[in-house]
């Protein structure tokens, strides 16, 4: 092959004595075989890629290694093999052939750059399938890596372009370097920000969570290299720079989706000329209610042991001990809580009352549900305030809410008329 286009050359230099033609043609033979080259390479790859696609799969690692374009790049250095060859065999020894080369040589870096890169995406997408989520934060440090190795190779390029040390071009870059900081200065502290987000795990892809100054509440759909791209509730998508995430407070849910389970914390407000000490029917009704049979069994034992060894207790109601209507709602509350099957068992579970205030009377319900999905979870806690609200009046106890303007105008209608 090298002898025929050395003979080539011979005779095109044999029969052309005009120089300038005589560069333009061998520029055009160049060009012919490295398109011709390129051609052949663009069908075969075509022909592979459709074989392997004939039985496509919603994601393999066929498909992932054809996403990346890591084959067709590192096929193109074929073509610019034949064009060094061509450039080297049909020029002579001058100054055209130097400069031809070295274009050659620059942008088979670029190509080395353009492969790197895709082995890095290849590596974060494999990563990332192998775990069998997308939710790997470790997409900005592959960012980062490519993005020194493309600055790798425009150090190279120049040199190569220059004929200079790459060393030399190097010390000139540090003299700007104040400079490149002072211009770049947020690009660099995104870049700062994402690689401390993805090494520390701060945000993964899926993550919900809440940043107030961006008004982003909502799930991690992207991570790169300087911003973060939330999806909202709404299904609206913000996007928020890396740093604001290193550098203001936010929350991340990732904690309560770990835990396996979501906290309710919700008062029943009360209200305070409904609650009472228990009447002897009171006791009777409540014995029959089964989560809290042995409950009222024990304190009427309790109740009148105490009662049977103070004897001033038949004197005053002061001095006596008895069971009150909101105590015993708060032990069915308790004792309801902890027999749904919705509730989780292993965490905190709490019925107290909080200080009475001009609404009445609030008794916290404080627990977990065992389902984190958002649906389900207000499902679950929907369900259970429209028992215990219902249930409410076996304990004659009533709930407090404000008298809207339609009541307040039926009340005063009731009043009877001053007579004058």
């Amino acid at each position: 092959m090298i002898a025929w286009l050395l003979s080539v050359r011979a005779t095109l230099m044999a029969s052309v004595e005009n120089p300038w033609l005589l560069g333009l043609l061998q520029l055009l033979l160049v060009a012919i075989g490295t398109l011709a080259s390129y051609a052949v390479i663009c069908l075969l790859y075509r022909i592979v890629k459709g074989r392997l696609l004939k039985t496509p799969q919603r994601e393999s690692v066929k498909t992932i290694l054809l996403g990346t374009r890591l084959i067709p790049r590192i096929l193109q250095v074929v073509p610019l093999i034949v064009a060094g060859i061509l450039t080297w065999t049909l020029f002579q020894a001058s100054p055209l052939r130097t400069a031809l080369l070295a274009l050659n040589r620059a942008y088979f870096v670029f190509i080395c750059a353009n492969v790197f890169s895709s082995v890095m995406n290849l590596t974060y997408r494999l990563t990332n399938w192998r775990r069998g989520v997308s939710a790997s934060p470790q997409k900005g440090i592959f960012q980062v890596l490519s993005l020194m190795g493309y600055a790798f190779a425009a150090v190279a390029i120049v040199a190569t372009l220059s004929g200079r040390d790459p060393t030399y071009i190097l010390s000139g870059m540090t003299a700007l370097s104040a400079v490149l900081m002072l211009i770049f200065k947020d690009s660099i502290l995104g870049l700062t920000a994402g690689v401390t987000l993805s090494g520390n795990g701060l945000v993964r892809i899926g993550d919900w969570i809440e940043v107030p100054g961006a008004n982003a509440d909502g799930t991690v759909i992207d991570i790169a290299l300087t911003t973060v791209r939330v999806q909202n509730w709404d299904n609206t998508i913000i996007t928020i720079p890396a740093y604001d995430l290193v550098a203001k407070p936010f929350k991340n849910w990732r904690g309560m989706s770990d835990s396996g389970g979501r906290r309710i914390k919700r008062s029943i407000l009360i209200d305070l000329d409904s609650v009472r000490f228990a009447s002897e029917e009171m006791l009777e009704r409540w014995k029959e209610i089964d989560l809290i049979r042995d409950y009222i069994a024990g304190k009427i034992r309790e109740v009148r042991a105490y009662n049977t060894a103070h004897p001033s207790s038949k004197i005053a109601v002061a001095n006596a001990r008895k069971l009150t209507n909101i105590g015993t709602f708060r032990a069915y509350c308790l004792a309801y809580l902890r027999a749904n099957p919705c509730i989780h068992q292993g965490m905190t579970i709490i019925v107290r009352q909080l200080q009475p205030n001009e609404r009445g009377l609030p008794l916290e319900i404080y627990c977990f549900t065992n389902d984190t999905a958002w649906a389900n979870y207000e499902a679950i806690q929907s369900d259970l305030f429209d028992h215990l609200l219902a249930i409410m009046p076996e304990f004659g106890l009533s709930g407090f809410q404000l008298a809207s303007a339609s009541a307040m105008r039926q009340s005063l209608a009731a009043l009877p008329s001053s007579e004058t």
